[in-house]
């Protein structure tokens, strides 16, 4: 589910940087894996420059590390920045909730469901990255309610920095792979009963996973 824009003088290099970041956001690196430049560029089907251009604007935004000529690296986070990543994402994450809770109409209700179904079902067969993508969709959808384009590019920015450490998170749990999308549940039975309190209190124990499990 690449993310690329829609204007059509969108650059090339901003296209790739698009993709790039909407993968960071999905987990679709691990902590660790590199990225080649001129992999990637076969990969687009362009020369090295605009690979080179998106990957320098995602080192500068902290999503990637400059390692070798021509070669990034997924950063692996120490535990304390990936917990203190995770603390901003529910603060700003259940702002958000609250901003949009008002737009969350029944057919929006009824989507959400349909995808917390779907993600119970990828956690039974051990699929993460389907996992990983549908709840992408599943947070985004409540935040694109939000109609504040500003929080959600910050949002974004803390997924694409959380997403690998939350990947990585999911393959090195104990607890059985079904419980992480409990609070998806409790969320959706929260809204369904009017409960905007337990909504929120919901939404802020999703994304305290990450900040828990970084912290011990």
């Amino acid at each position: 589910m690449d993310d690329i824009p829609s204007h059509k003088n969108a650059s090339l290099s901003e296209i790739i940087y698009a993709q790039l970041k909407t993968r960071l956001m999905l987990g679709a690196y691990l902590p660790g894996d590199r990225l080649s430049m001129r992999k990637l560029a076969t990969e687009f089907g362009t020369s090295p420059m605009p690979v080179r251009e998106a990957l320098k604007r995602l080192t500068s935004e902290h999503a990637i590390e400059s390692a070798a000529a021509k070669a990034y690296n997924i950063p692996k986070l120490s535990n304390k920045r990936a917990a203190d990543l995770f603390y901003l994402r529910g603060l700003l994450e259940v702002a958000a909730l609250e901003a949009a809770y008002d737009a969350l109409t029944p057919d929006i209700i009824g989507e959400l469901s349909a995808l917390s179904d779907r993600m119970l079902a990828h956690l039974k067969l051990r699929d993460f990255p389907a996992y990983m993508s549908d709840n992408h969709r599943f947070h985004f959808l409540i935040y694109g309610q939000v109609g504040n384009p500003d929080m959600v590019f910050m949002i974004q920015q803390l997924w694409m920095q959380t997403g690998p450490s939350l990947h990585l998170g999911l393959q090195q749990s104990s607890s059985p792979a079904e419980n992480w999308n409990t609070e998806h549940i409790r969320f959706l039975q929260a809204i369904r009963a009017s409960d905007r309190q337990g909504a929120v209190t919901s939404m802020r124990d999703d994304v305290a996973w990450g900040q828990d499990f970084y912290s011990t």
